[in-house]
Formats: C-alpha cells, sequence, structure tokens
C-alpha cells in the first residue's frame, strides 16, 4: 500500500498553473531556437545572392517557380494560424473552437498538400545554383516544420471531446497557436525573399 505524505499532496489548481507555465516556457524556447534555425537560411540567402560566385545565384535560363502558386500556399498557411488561434482564445472550448479548429485543420493539410505538389515540380535541381538550393532548402525545411504541426494540430482536433486533452489541458491547446502564427510569419519572410527579392 502506497504512503502518502501531505508534502506531495499537490491540488488540481497548483498542478494545471505549474503545467500551463511549463508549457508556455517550452514554446518560446523552441520558437526562439527555430527563429535561428531559420536565421540561419536567411543568411545564406543574403550572403549567397551578395557573393554571387561565377553569376551562379541565378543561372541564366532558370524558370523562377511560379509567384501565384507561392501565393496559395501562403494565404493557405496564414488563413490555417489564424482559424486556429482564433479558436483557441474562445473559452470553455466551446462552439467555436468545435468549428475553426476543424477548418484549420483542412486548411493546414491543403496547405502541406500543395506545398508539396510545388516542391515535387520546381523546374530545377539543386544543383542549378545557389537561388535553387536556397529555395529547396528553405522551403522544404518550412514544409517539414509546416507538417509536424499540420499532424500536431489533427491530435488537438481529435481531442476536443468533453473528456479529452484538450479541455483537461487547454493551456496546451492555446500555447499550440504561437507556433502556428510562427511558421505563418516565416512563410511570409520566406514568400517575399524567394519570389520578390531574388
Amino acid at each position: 500500500m502506497a504512503v502518502r505524505t501531505r508534502g506531495r499532496d499537490v491540488s488540481p489548481g497548483v498542478e494545471a498553473l505549474l503545467d500551463a507555465r511549463v508549457v508556455s516556457v517550452g514554446v518560446w524556447l523552441f520558437l526562439a531556437a527555430d527563429l535561428f534555425f531559420f536565421a540561419g537560411w536567411w543568411f545564406a540567402f543574403f550572403y549567397l545572392r551578395a557573393l554571387n560566385n561565377n553569376q551562379a545565384w541565378m543561372i541564366q535560363g532558370l524558370v523562377r517557380p511560379n509567384r501565384g502558386f507561392g501565393t496559395v500556399v501562403l494565404i493557405l498557411a496564414v488563413l490555417t494560424a489564424l482559424a486556429y488561434f482564433a479558436a483557441s482564445r474562445t473559452p470553455g472550448r466551446g462552439s467555436v473552437f468545435r468549428l475553426l479548429a476543424p477548418v484549420s485543420l483542412v486548411l493546414g493539410i491543403a496547405a502541406v498538400l500543395y506545398q508539396g505538389y510545388g516542391m515535387w515540380h520546381l523546374g530545377f535541381g539543386l544543383t542549378d545554383g545557389a537561388y535553387p538550393s536556397v529555395f529547396s532548402g528553405l522551403t522544404g525545411s518550412w514544409l517539414v516544420q509546416l507538417a509536424g504541426a499540420v499532424a500536431w494540430l489533427a491530435t488537438v482536433v481529435l481531442q476536443a471531446g468533453a473528456r479529452g486533452d484538450t479541455l483537461a489541458r487547454p493551456h496546451s491547446a492555446t500555447s499550440f497557436g504561437w507556433i502556428l502564427l510562427f511558421l505563418a510569419a516565416v512563410g511570409i519572410i520566406n514568400y517575399f525573399l524567394l519570389y520578390f527579392v531574388a
């Protein structure tokens, strides 16, 4: 028989506050580390563009990716983040959450599939110059992270029932919105760099 001491007993309210604090700190530490990851790609973009050894930044005859295609992916990613962020701010995970969270998931899946299709049909390879290398690496790493976030979003949506973890640990579901907003912001920066600055 287990013996419980009074010093070990933690009230559910204190445990929920501790859980919320740990999740919040963890999310912000992850986002800070992820920002440095993407900053490395942005540095490579500007460095290779400025260096332009042997005119290899943009080789002659290179077909640039379709800007309209990139616009659609960006809009889907931003709408995914905004829909979930709005859903996660509703108290009690009511009908607004049950409506907007699945909408956010569908938009996120569409963004991942559309970007994946676009990556498969770029029209250039990794060895076709510095721009194609940076484009593929930056967009590919963003796509992998977006796919992971959408998979995580699917688990949040599936656990939105009455006995699910989304209700038991609401702060975790709310903090996840910041990850989607961060990826949308990175997508905006990537879009302007790769389609306009390049």
